[in-house]
C-alpha cells in the first residue's frame, strides 16, 4: 500500500519537531521523535490494520484507526480500494485526541 499524509498530518508533525527543538530545546530529541513517528507510520504500509479501531475503543462510528507512536498518536484511515494509508494526524497521546478529531459530541444537540 502506499502511504499519504494530510496536510494536517504534516503540520502536527512539523509543530511537534518544532516544540520540541525550539520550545523545550531539544533538537536531537526533536529528530528522534520526528523519525520515531515517520518509521511507525512507514510500517502501515506493510501492516495497515496494525493499529486499533477508534470505532471499536470508543463506539464512535468511524472508519479511522489509531497507531502509538511514542508518546503521539497517529491517526489514519485504510483506503483499501485505491490502495493507501492515509495518516490524517499526529496528536499527543496526552491530548483530547476525540475533541481533536470530532470536536464537541453529544447525543442530542437539542437537549437543554
Amino acid at each position: 500500500m502506499k502511504l499519504r499524509y494530510t496536510p494536517e498530518a504534516i503540520a502536527d508533525l512539523r509543530e511537534t519537531g518544532r516544540y520540541i527543538k525550539s520550545v523545550l530545546r531539544n533538537p536531537i530529541a526533536a529528530a528522534n521523535v520526528t523519525r520515531a513517528i515517520l518509521d511507525a507510520c512507514a510500517s502501515l504500509k506493510s501492516f495497515p490494520e496494525m493499529g486499533v479501531s477508534v470505532e471499536s475503543k470508543t463506539g464512535f462510528e468511524t472508519d479511522l484507526r489509531i497507531l502509538p507512536c511514542r508518546d503521539w498518536l497517529a491517526v489514519y484511515r485504510v483506503e483499501p480500494e485505491a490502495g493507501v494509508v492515509s495518516v490524517a494526524r499526529i496528536i499527543n497521546a496526552r491530548q483530547d485526541y476525540m475533541r481533536i478529531l470530532f470536536g464537541e459530541m453529544t447525543s442530542d444537540s437539542d437537549s437543554p
